[in-house]
């Protein structure tokens, strides 16, 4: 049996309106990163925004405290984040006069390009004041120099973008972006599948873009995932391997993803013999139905039942027809008499024929 979706598979609600962007069931939210960025400087500005917020600190994070600001009098090495701070994930910029501070230190007597980075990112955006977004730059610029892959991500998209140099340079944007992907940056994954796939930058290469997008899938990426299964759905830069395009959909389906689930539905009904994957296809229509928008739902609803009608039939005995019967032809013989010279004719059935009365 060959079940196929009405869509083209990955792209089944992608005509979602897009309006309530970043919502659950809509569009997701283009703009989002998922590389989880903490380190040493983010970290201890958090802590000091916790305290001063009247928040708990545990004792062995104020331990690892005295221990950060040691390093930065000393112009040693910062101590590696304890778990409890990695479990709270990134997106912190530096925000607190006493973070920018130790920061410096760490830039001043150790070119530390981790502190380059979280501090040129805060003046960017205006976390803490003591520099202008220009200054900021400059930071991140050092910091991308000595391979700092956040740095290295951020500086290069702003080449490409035409916000550094003042034209679009998507030559020095993909290298950068390239080496961040290469120090396992996700976002810089993605982008770097995007240069390739469009040629900006560098060669077209479906090939190296279909590895650039299932390496970031492969890390939980939406749009990577996104990306990924579409070309295995149209064999661009890979083979159409629908179970690897299930696994990959599994990945943020779990998360919780509308699109996941629904990708991962998809990727089930293209394999060779769906019928197998019956309770999980029709599980993650269901995820779909209950997590999506009203666009959503309005098309997996009725693409359900018809799905499931067709698992139905294909499970089905077949059905009984009786036999057609074939009325056997007549046939007439005739004899003629060797004494008399008569000649008689009889007529009947050719049941010699195939036939059945």
């Amino acid at each position: 049996m060959r079940v196929w979706l009405a869509f083209a598979a990955p792209f089944l609600v992608l005509t979602a309106s897009v309006s309530g962007a970043g919502g659950q069931g809509s569009m997701p939210d283009p703009t989002r990163e998922y590389n989880q960025q903490v380190d040493c400087h983010n970290a201890y500005d958090r802590l000091v925004s916790d305290r001063k917020g009247g928040n708990t600190v545990s004792a062995a994070a104020i331990a690892w405290a005295q221990g950060y600001e040691a390093g930065a009098n000393a112009g040693t090495p910062c101590p590696a984040p304890l778990p409890e701070m990695t479990a709270r994930g990134g997106h912190w910029q530096i925000r607190t006069p006493e973070g920018r501070d130790a920061t410096r230190l760490y830039i001043e007597r150790q070119k530390d390009p981790a502190a380059l980075m979280e501090l040129g990112l805060s003046w960017i955006n205006g976390g803490v004041p003591g520099g202008t977004p220009q200054d900021g730059l400059a930071l991140m610029q050092e910091a991308a120099k000595l391979g700092d892959p956040v740095a290295l991500y951020n500086v290069g998209t702003l080449y490409s973008a035409g916000i550094v140099g003042g034209k679009k340079d998507h030559a020095t944007g993909f290298a950068m972006i390239e080496q961040a992907a290469a120090a396992g940056h996700v976002d810089a994954l993605y982008r770097s599948g995007l240069y390739y796939q469009e040629g900006l930058g560098t060669k077209k290469d479906p090939k190296k873009a279909f590895a650039a997008f299932k390496a970031a899938a492969e890390r939980g990426h939406l749009y990577a995932t996104i990306m990924a299964v579409d070309m295995i759905n149209s064999g661009t830069g890979t083979k159409k391997d629908f179970a690897l395009a299930y696994r990959l959909s599994r990945i943020v389906a779990d998360q919780g993803e509308v699109y996941g689930a629904v990708m991962a539905a998809s990727s089930l009904l293209q394999m060779k013999n769906p019928l197998p994957h019956e309770d999980e296809i029709l599980y993650w229509m269901d995820q779909g139905i209950a997590k999506g928008d009203d666009t959503i739902r309005g098309q997996l609803i009725p693409l359900k039942q018809q799905v499931a009608g067709a698992f139905t039939k294909a499970k089905a005995p077949p059905e009984y027809k009786p036999r057609v019967r074939k009325a056997c032809p007549m046939k007439t013989v005739c004899v003629v008499n060797h004494y008399s010279g008569l000649q008689s004719c009889t007529t009947n059935k050719d049941y010699w024929n195939d036939c059945d009365g």
